[in-house]
């Protein structure tokens, strides 16, 4: 299942990008691949066919992405054991370690002979 989601986000991701690249502004010329445009997309041409195929697309990898991350969360979630100690109020003061002695003689590097 997460790796179909996972190829599925995948090829999501790949037609966002080929949709954003084919999708023309108000402002620019349409060139000769959206000429005849017009006549299969209405009067507006292919802009406004996009830009619901674009907002679908977002939002199924929105959604997509939502999901993923569930699940990946839910399967490398950390199992805490059931029989935990209760914690205790008691008055004794906490224990501390002792600390480490310093060393009686520090040692020293050889002398240097020439």
């Amino acid at each position: 299942m997460e790796t179909l989601l996972i190829v599925f986000q995948i090829i999501l991701a790949l037609l966002i990008v080929l949709i954003v690249l084919v999708n023309v502004t108000k402002g620019s010329e349409y060139g000769a691949v959206f000429r005849g445009a017009e006549a299969i997309f209405g009067g507006a041409g292919p802009t406004s066919f996009l830009n619901k195929v674009t907002m679908v697309l977002v939002i199924l990898f929105f959604l997509n992405s939502i999901f993923l991350s569930k699940i990946i969360t839910n399967k490398h979630k950390i199992a805490l054991p059931e029989n935990l100690p209760k914690a205790t109020n008691s008055k004794t003061a906490p224990q501390t370690l002792p600390l480490p002695l310093p060393p009686k003689e520090i040692p020293s590097p050889p002398p240097i002979s020439k």
